[in-house]
């Protein structure tokens, strides 16, 4: 299906922790419906005890926010080296990232995320709360995409 046909498939991409399944999957089915990849990232100030020395948040102010659009960037070029056909379109924003995922979500054709595999004792396996965002707001279906 044309892209300006059935909407964007929307990747919520964790830049902490960016995971090769996840972005596969979302390249692959952007590519098999013809549609373009919005991929959305959010980040926040570190914790101050987090920070190791040559990290993205000893930048400050606006060369934070330019350091980790450059880091998305950076984590998507091997994809579309693989994926050429896909066109991608890239949001970075500071803040958390459940509410820019589901504005991008508005009339996409699909939204992808990822899930952890830990499982919790007693409780069995669980989503974060991007995921759980996703699944009970957006208005298109969801792939939860589970990884290490």
């Amino acid at each position: 299906m044309p892209a300006d046909e059935g909407g964007d498939v929307v990747l919520g991409l964790d830049l902490d922790d960016p995971c090769d399944d996840v972005i596969d999957f979302a390249f692959e089915a952007a590519r098999l419906r013809g549609a373009r990849l919005h991929v959305v990232s959010a980040w926040h100030d570190p914790n101050f005890l987090s920070v190791g020395p040559g990290e993205v948040a000893l930048a400050k102010g606006p060369l934070r926010a330019r350091e980790w659009d450059g880091f998305q960037e950076a984590v998507l070029r091997i994809w579309r080296d693989k994926y050429p056909g896909v066109e991608v379109a890239r949001t970075v924003v500071e803040g958390r990232a459940p509410a820019p995922l589901l504005a991008a979500a508005t009339g996409a054709a699909l939204v992808v995320v990822g899930r952890r595999r830990h499982l919790e004792p007693h409780v069995g396996p669980r989503t974060g709360p991007v995921a759980h965002r996703a699944i009970h707001h957006a208005a298109c279906p969801v792939a939860v995409v589970p990884h290490d």
